[in-house]
């Protein structure tokens, strides 16, 4: 591991990991793209698992995931970043992406698609911060802790279907030695398991 140091409260010099948060945030905020890559490994399948959760279809999620990336490296290089406070700003840019996506579908005469949930359960209010549209972390625990009671292979196919390496349902199911038929039976009760926990009442 690489480390650097800090000056801490005390005024001694504190180690600190390059490879840590803090360190990564300060470098991909000074354009670092090694460290770009290294935060979105990091935060990516959580961004995924959010925008599951608000009834995002799952190629549909893959490609906001990538747009919420690109749009704030893009933030970044403009210099509109002044901290980068991860997970929560790519979950607040992914959430913002998916209302505006569901507007957009709804205004193109395409129905009442799934990803309208989020906007049924977040109604859209013109003075509200991304930070108030966003999954909040209790509903998010929520979701994962309802694709925790999902069987072994369920969890697995979901992995396998979710995890960004882009596999069609044939691929994953030959890997879980599913039929394609099975796996997109349980891709969607596993989503509809993730919308349950997303609708369920805060205690």
């Amino acid at each position: 591991m690489t480390w650097t140091h800090s000056i801490a409260e005390s005024g001694q010099p504190a180690e600190e990991p390059m490879d840590g948060e803090a360190a990564l945030s300060r470098r991909a905020l000074e354009g670092d793209a090694a460290a770009w890559n290294a935060l979105i490994a990091r935060h990516q399948h959580r961004v995924l698992v959010s925008l599951l959760a608000r009834g995002v279809r799952v190629d549909r999620a893959r490609e906001l995931v990538q747009e919420t990336w690109a749009r704030l490296i893009q933030q970044q290089r403009k210099g509109a970043l002044t901290e980068l406070r991860l997970p929560h700003l790519a979950l607040a840019q992914a959430a913002f992406l998916a209302a505006d996506d569901a507007r957009r579908v709804r205004r193109e005469g395409g129905g009442a698609p799934l990803e309208a949930l989020s906007e049924a359960h977040h109604p859209e209010d013109p003075g509200a911060s991304a930070e108030r549209r966003l999954l909040s972390e209790e509903q998010l625990r929520r979701a994962q802790q309802a694709l925790g009671t999902c069987s072994p292979s369920a969890q697995r196919v979901f992995h396998l279907a979710c995890d960004g390496q882009e596999l069609p349902h044939a691929e994953v199911a030959a890997r879980a030695g599913l039929s394609v038929q099975r796996v997109r039976q349980i891709l969607c009760e596993v989503r509809k398991k993730l919308r349950g926990a997303l609708e369920e009442e805060g205690p």
